[in-house]
């Protein structure tokens, strides 16, 4: 499953925000114009997300308590900390792959989350998430199975949930504001009808 940080670059990056930003407008004004399907369908795709996301964080890389335990609370350590300046380009840059991936991977999350929670803040979909990551990594460290636990992910987990959530609002705000717009010249027009 890592094996997905080798496509992240510029071009992926945009196309995964675009998309993001695509699906936001499209699913907000969708469940927009069918609430209760809406938070039907947001509830099915964040299973499916979450589904994929415990799966990328929790399949262990070494047998179950066989592992050396890492911890690592400094943040930004793995970016910019002391050991960077030893490690090769090629090294480099797949530790901010890396570090992407952390954040667009709960970029679904943060949408479907907002999607869910009609009427919540965007905050309650950041919160929830943030916790779901801090939940994974203490499962990593209890695995003790190869896996590193790094304050780095849930700090990028939360970003990247809190960039969905923010996508989803304002999503959520346009696609309102649409279809108010669109109600509006029909109402008046079967106002003048019936007068």
């Amino acid at each position: 499953m890592w094996q997905l940080v080798l496509y992240v670059n510029p071009f992926t990056v945009l196309l995964f925000v675009l998309g993001t930003v695509a699906f936001s407008l499209t699913f907000c004004r969708w469940s927009a114009s069918r609430p209760d399907r809406g938070v039907k369908a947001a509830r099915s795709l964040f299973r499916l997300c979450l589904a994929v996301v415990l799966v990328a964080t929790l399949v262990p890389t070494e047998p179950i308590g066989s592992g050396v335990r890492n911890v690592w609370l400094t943040p930004g350590d793995g970016l910019v900390g002391p050991g960077v300046a030893d490690l090769f380009p090629q090294e480099r840059r797949m530790v901010l792959a890396l570090t992407i991936a952390n954040a667009a991977m709960f970029v679904p999350l943060g949408v479907l989350w907002y999607g869910i929670a009609k009427g919540a803040p965007a905050l309650t979909a950041v919160t929830g998430c943030s916790l779901l990551s801090v939940g994974i990594e203490a499962v990593q460290f209890l695995m003790n199975a190869g896996r590193i636990v790094d304050i780095d992910d849930v700090l990028f987990n939360t970003a990247g949930a809190m960039i969905g959530a923010l996508v989803a609002a304002t999503a959520h705000a346009l696609s309102r504001r649409n279809v108010r717009a669109h109600r509006a010249p029909r109402r008046a027009g079967a106002h003048r009808a019936t007068s």
